[in-house]
Parts: structure tokens; C-alpha cells; sequence
């Protein structure tokens, strides 16, 4: 019996369904279609082993028994094509439309196949060739024929929304496929359709379904790749899960890949994997997250978590865990890791042990996020504008500077508040993106000459401490001004006192560069916080801005006017300019000029305005 291939091929096939069974798997929808593909096969090269035995036995066997198993291996071959497209439109539909869709392809099936029983078949065996022929065989061709090119016809009118490697693996698959019957029409002896099949589903295999790929090989656990699939399919199909992750901040450095982090978290796993509703996943980094359907079982084992794992006995210090409820309602995995991640910002020291993310979290994080993306819009759409807040000279009794303020403009043509995007794009680090912003249009707005000719003779910018820091700053600010031709003099560079400066040393520099050259600094908000006057012995500011809630204090705190009285004294001691902010009275005006303001800046004046208003506002005040 010429059998020995198919067997290659069912022992193939069959050593793959054990290593399958064996792994840790994934609980997804589409891993249990490839398992239907597995099992397909195997009854797929079993039948076809078993015609060849009918056949060869046909003198000792009623015919219509031989004649029905070969119908049944023809008819497991339209079969298990229906089955490649239902597994390549597994990525592209809901689990409830797939399934209505499977439903479909399942009835199709079973009325072909319903046809070809009726119809009669023929058999040829001849030394090592043995084939089928008649109506029912040129049927199962035609129907064989049009299934493939449905697959092929989808993988490329569905490429976008299909995984690459299920369109490049089915694809591969449907070849092998076709290729081995072409070579057993031209060959009858040479019988490998059946082995064909089992090499196209090993491709498959290797390519996305070997549950290898989804298994953290260090912690023998699920990885990133297996959670992003997990959460992705489940969203989709909004089928219920809850998942935590358990922050192991108790490591003093978990980059580091030592011994104690490596026990610790494999303890973890194992001790986790004993909830067999909960599957255990490591993240990119070492934190380990948590995903089960069952709420009371990852309660119980969180709880559980907490009671032998939350204080770390060697004295690293304490994990934590975060945890959301009803995960599916989430937009992706990324959003999931997103919101962790901001909570995990915004956690203190000392707070549950347990962090359960509720609406006003999300809420908080959404809100947040949505401004994030705002600002990105703004930047590429160039809704980011100056706006520019009038500073008075009292020794020159007359408007000679002013702040540019950042402001960006809604589609819709209001003005998004600074406070709601400022704190935003100082956490995201988009503040450096609209500093540059910011510097550009200022420099432009000087090189026009307008304002240089009405008497302005700077514009402060605000420069904010991740900019300081950078050790391009220089080449990037003098490119910017030098675009415009304007000269450094006519800006002046903010630095906020209230702002944590890591890299002290590369901003000293970065200014003593600046400086050299001709550009001015100014310390923005002194007094507010918690004030550190070696930024004012240390770096070389010529302006030191008071912040507004000092200078409201001044009118009705004792105390306040002795600080402002001492930092007068000490500004004229470090030959600084200061700028009292914030005034928006007369009687404010008169009270803080007591100690001889160099600079009032406030609505007593004006608000910022756009730089067209903050023209002819300069204008209107020259003129009268």
C-alpha cells in the first residue's frame, strides 16, 4: 500500500496536536479554531490513509462501503478549506459574527458535501497510483477551487485588517496545498496531498500558533505577546475580565537581572499559577499582570498576594497592586497600560497596598489623555499661538517688555484654558515641544520690527527646565533667533523657580553660553513653593519675577511685606531687576511700588493679548 507519506504526515501532525495540548496555551477564541484545524487535519490524513486501505481491500469489502469512505476523505478536503477561512477571518470579525459567520460556511458545507454524496464516484488503482475520478470528484474540485480563492481573494482585500503573519501563513499554507495536488494530478503514484496538508498547517503553526512564541521562557508564564492578544480579542468581543498588576516597586532596581528579583518573581508566578481561572502574564518589564474572567477568584488571590507577598521580608520595601475591575470596557490594551501607568505616577508612599482604578480615575486619565492629544493637534495643525502680557517700566513710565504666553486655539475657534493643558504637557513632555513653539513665533513676531519700533525692547519667553537641561539648547536657540534676525538681547528666558532641576550643571552652562552671547534670564514665580535661593547665588539671572500669590499677600500680610521688603534689598545687593506680578489695582499698584518695583506686570495693565491686540493696546498706550 502506497501509505507511507499520509503516515509521515499523521504522525506530523499528530506530534504537533501534543506539543499544542502540552504548552501553556492562551484562553482565546482563535487558538481553539486552530486546535478545530489540528483535529481537521488529522481526520483529513486518517480518511485519506483509509481510502487507500479500502481501496486496496476492495475485493473483500462491499463497495458502497469502499466507495463511502472516499467520499468522506474527498469530502474532509472541502471541509477543512471551509475551516482556512474561517481561521483567516478570525482577526477581521466579533466572536458572535464569526460564529454566525462559521454557522453559515458550516451548512454550505454540509450541502456540498450532501452533493457529493448523491453523485457517483469512480476508482482507479493500478500498482502504486491509485485516484478517484467521476462527478461527485470534478464537484469536490470546483468546490475545493472556489474555497482557496475565497482565502486568497480575502488576504488581500482584507490585508489591513488581518495579522500579517495569519495572512502570510494561511497564504503559504493554501500553496503547499495546491502544489501537492498538482503534483499528485500529474502523478498518480506520488501521493502527498494529505502530507501537504500537514506541511501547510506546520507552517501555520510556527508561524502564529506555537504556543512557544506566547511563553516567557525564563518564568515559564505568558508574556506581553500572549497578554496583547488575550485583551485585544476580548475587548473586541466584550467578554468580561478583570486584571491587576502587581508593581514590584520593592525592587531597588528591577533592570538589574539579579538572583533575588529573579526568585522573588518566579515565587510570585508559581504561587499565582495555583488559581487555575487566573492566567499569570510578565510584562515587558518585571511586573507581573494578572487576567481572569472570575472576580471572586482574582479577589481571593490578590487578597492572598497581599497576606504573604505585600512586605517584602528581606526589607526591600512593599509591592503593590493595581487593579481594574470589568477590564473590557476599555479601548485597548495600550489605554489599559496607559491608565496604570498614570495611577502609578499619582500613587503617594503609604496608600492601600490594593489600588482599585474607579471612574473618576478613568475619567481623570481620559480627560488628561484627550488634552495630551489636543496638544499633539494643535502642534501639527499650528493652532498653537502667543499671546503677550504687557510689562511695565516704572522707571521709564511706559510699556517696555512683555511675556509671551502659549495658548492654543480649539477647531471650533475658542481657547483651550492654560490651565487645563500647561500641567499636562509638563508630565507628558510636550512642554518642549511648545517651548520651541513658542520661541519660533516670538522671534518671528520681533523680526518684524514693529514692536522693536513702538519702544518693546525684549520679550520674555519661558523656558522650561526639560529645555534647560538639554545639551543642544544653545545651537537651538541661537538657530531660532538667527532665522529671524533678530538680536539675543531682545529675548529674555524664564526658568521657573518652582521647577526641580536634576541636571544643575548643564543648565549653568547652557545659560553661561546664552548669556555670553547677549541673552538675558529671569526667575519666574519666586516665592511660590518652596523657594531655593541657590538658584539665584548659583545661576545668572538678571530678573527675578515675584510671584503673584507673594505680591497678593504683600497687601494684607505683615509678614509678606517683610519677605518682599528683604528681597528687594536682596535683589539691589545682586544687581537684579524684579517684576511684581499679578497686580490688578490701583491701590495694589501703590501699595507694592513702596519698595520701588522695577516692573509691574497684571491686569491692572492688561491681560494677554494676541500680538495684533498687544500692538495697538501698545499704540493706544504711546499715544495717549
Amino acid at each position: 500500500m502506497n501509505i507511507s507519506v499520509q503516515l509521515c504526515g499523521l504522525i506530523n501532525t499528530v506530534v504537533l496536536l501534543i506539543f499544542y495540548l502540552s504548552a501553556i496555551r492562551l484562553r482565546s477564541y482563535k487558538r481553539r479554531i486552530f486546535l478545530l484545524i489540528l483535529f481537521a487535519t488529522i481526520a483529513n490524513i486518517s480518511l485519506d490513509i483509509s481510502s487507500i486501505i479500502a481501496i486496496y481491500f476492495k475485493d473483500f469489502l462491499p463497495i458502497v462501503f469502499v466507495n463511502l469512505v472516499c467520499k468522506l476523505y474527498v469530502c474532509m478536503l472541502v471541509t477543512e478549506t471551509f475551516i482556512a477561512i474561517i481561521y483567516m477571518l478570525a482577526d477581521m470579525l466579533t466572536k458572535d459574527r464569526h460564529k454566525m459567520l462559521s454557522a453559515i460556511l458550516a451548512v454550505i458545507n454540509i450541502v456540498e458535501c450532501f452533493l457529493v454524496m448523491r453523485y457517483p464516484i469512480h476508482i482507479y488503482a493500478e500498482g502504486k497510483a491509485v485516484y478517484t475520478y467521476g462527478t461527485s470528484i470534478n464537484m469536490i474540485y470546483a468546490f475545493a477551487a472556489v474555497n482557496i480563492s475565497i482565502i486568497w481573494i480575502c488576504s488581500f482585500a482584507f490585508e489591513d485588517r488581518i495579522k500579517k503573519r495569519r495572512v502570510y501563513s494561511v497564504r503559504l499554507w493554501m500553496l503547499i496545498w495546491l502544489v501537492g495536488m498538482g503534483v499528485q494530478a500529474i502523478n498518480h503514484e506520488l501521493l502527498v496531498v494529505g502530507f501537504a496538508s500537514s506541511l501547510g498547517i506546520m507552517v501555520v503553526y510556527f508561524m502564529i500558533e506555537n504556543p512557544e512564541g506566547f511563553i516567557d521562557k525564563q518564568f515559564s508564564c505568558l508574556n506581553s505577546l500572549a497578554l496583547d492578544e488575550y485583551v485585544e480579542e476580548s475587548i473586541c468581543n466584550s467578554e468580561k475580565f478583570h486584571i491587576s498588576e502587581i508593581v514590584l516597586d520593592d525592587v531597588e532596581d528591577l533592570k538589574a537581572d539579579t538572583e533575588e528579583t529573579r526568585d522573588r518573581i518566579a515565587n510570585i508566578i508559581g504561587f499565582m499559577q495555583n488559581y487555575k481561572e487566573i492566567d499569570v502574564f510578565k510584562g515587558l518589564d518585571k511586573n507581573l499582570i494578572l487576567v481572569s474572567s472570575s472576580l471572586s477568584s482574582i479577589n481571593i488571590a490578590m487578597e492572598s498576594f497581599v497576606n504573604i507577598f505585600g512586605k517584602d521580608s528581606g526589607g526591600a520595601g512593599e509591592a503593590y497592586i493595581i487593579f481594574m475591575e470589568n477590564a473590557h470596557r476599555y479601548k485597548s490594551l495600550q489605554e489599559i497600560f496607559n491608565i496604570v501607568a498614570y495611577l502609578k505616577a499619582c500613587r503617594q508612599d503609604g496608600e492601600d497596598v490594593i489600588l482599585k482604578v474607579d471612574d473618576k480615575m478613568v475619567l481623570d486619565y481620559r480627560r488628561r489623555d484627550h488634552i495630551r492629544e489636543e496638544i499633539n493637534n494643535a502642534l501639527k495643525e499650528d493652532r498653537v499661538e502667543v499671546f503677550l502680557q504687557p510689562i511695565y517700566n516704572t522707571a521709564k513710565k511706559m510699556f517696555t517688555s512683555a511675556e509671551a504666553l502659549v495658548r492654543i486655539r480649539n477647531t471650533d475657534g475658542t481657547l483651550l484654558p492654560p490651565g487645563l493643558f500647561v500641567s499636562v504637557a509638563e508630565e507628558t513632555g510636550q512642554i518642549t515641544e511648545l517651548g520651541k513653539r513658542v520661541l519660533e513665533k516670538t522671534c518671528g513676531f520681533l523680526g518684524t520690527g514693529e514692536a522693536t519700533a513702538l519702544g518693546i525692547e525684549y520679550i520674555e519667553v519661558n523656558l522650561s527646565v526639560v529645555q534647560a537641561e538639554k545639551p543642544n539648547l544653545f545651537n537651538e536657540i541661537i538657530d531660532t533667533v538667527g532665522k529671524y534676525r533678530i538680536k539675543p538681547s531682545q529675548i529674555n528666558l524664564e526658568i521657573t523657580e518652582s521647577a526641580l532641576i536634576r541636571n544643575k550643571d548643564v543648565v549653568i552652562n547652557n545659560m553661561n553660553q546664552l548669556k555670553k552671547v547677549g541673552f538675558t534670564f529671569a526667575l519666574d514665580d519666586f516665592g511660590k513653593g518652596e523657594s531655593n535661593l541657590m538658584y539665584l547665588v548659583e545661576m545668572p539671572f538678571d530678573i527675578l519675577k515675584l510671584d503673584m500669590d507673594m505680591t497678593k499677600a504683600f497687601h494684607v500680610n505683615d509678614k509678606a511685606k517683610s519677605a518682599v521688603k528683604t528681597v528687594r534689598y536682596m535683589a539691589d545687593d545682586m544687581k537684579l531687576k524684579i517684576v511684581a506680578e499679578g497686580i490688578e489695582s490701583i491701590e495694589e499698584f501703590n501699595d507694592i511700588m513702596v519698595y520701588n518695583m522695577d516692573y509691574i506686570q497684571g491686569y491692572y495693565f492688561s491681560k494677554a493679548l494676541p500680538m495684533h491686540e498687544f500692538i495697538d493696546f501698545i499704540k493706544m498706550r504711546k499715544n495717549g
